[in-house]
């Protein structure tokens, strides 16, 4: 019988930590060795469980401790799969070189599982090129960059602003400072004609950007 393959988890929110916990647990293929919910956690936890893969949230490496990586690279010899969610791709490849791996949390229970078993088996998967926030997918999405003129940083706001972040927590996610985001946020309001965010939401819904 193969040995399990043991799972370090590092995310900041304790529910998605533990529910991840609980759904990996019931694959017979895993042993979840450790769990932690911020840098200093991970740091002092992570040597001691002799894990084979550290799955770690993506916004660990952009607050606070901003020499996160170095100290992983120090400490930590085993796999690295991150998870990220509607996060900007220039963020991301800031910490490429570390991963073997980057899962989007929309990722369905079967992916993520196929990932961590390929990584543990030597694999590397890339980051993908094409946008971290799915793509335009449909040809009337097209046709709203057209009939807008809006660019893709434009649309990555839009939707961030749909999903209920604010300027700041925008401007982490895209690595930019807050002052840009409020600029792309004045030509977004032009370009649409929005009286309000409001405005924005239903549109962003409208066009299914969200």
């Amino acid at each position: 019988m193969n040995p399990k393959v043991k799972l370090f988890l590092a995310d900041s929110y304790q529910l998605f930590a533990e529910g991840l916990s609980m759904m990996l647990s019931l694959s017979d293929n895993f042993q979840i060795v450790g769990i932690a919910n911020n840098n200093r956690d991970l740091i002092n936890a992570l040597p001691k469980s002799l894990s084979d893969v550290l799955i770690i949230d993506a916004n660990f490496f952009f607050q606070g401790d901003l020499t996160l990586q170095k100290r992983l690279k120090d400490i930590y010899t085993g796999k690295i799969l991150i998870l990220h969610d509607s996060i900007a791709a220039s963020c991301l490849k800031k910490i490429s070189a570390l991963a073997d791996c980057f899962v989007s949390k929309c990722s369905n229970q079967t992916y993520l599982i196929e990932c961590i078993n390929k990584v543990y088996n030597g694999l590397k998967i890339k980051l993908a090129k094409e946008s971290l926030f799915g793509g335009l997918t449909t040809e009337y999405q097209h046709e709203l960059v057209a009939r807008y003129s809006l660019t893709t940083r434009e649309l990555e706001v839009i939707r961030l602003i749909a999903l209920e972040f604010l300027s700041a927590e925008i401007a982490e996610k895209l690595c930019v400072s807050e002052f840009t985001v409020d600029t792309y946020r004045k030509n977004i309001t032009r370009k649409l004609n929005a009286r309000n965010v409001a405005s924005i939401v239903n549109f962003a819904h409208r066009w299914q950007l969200v």
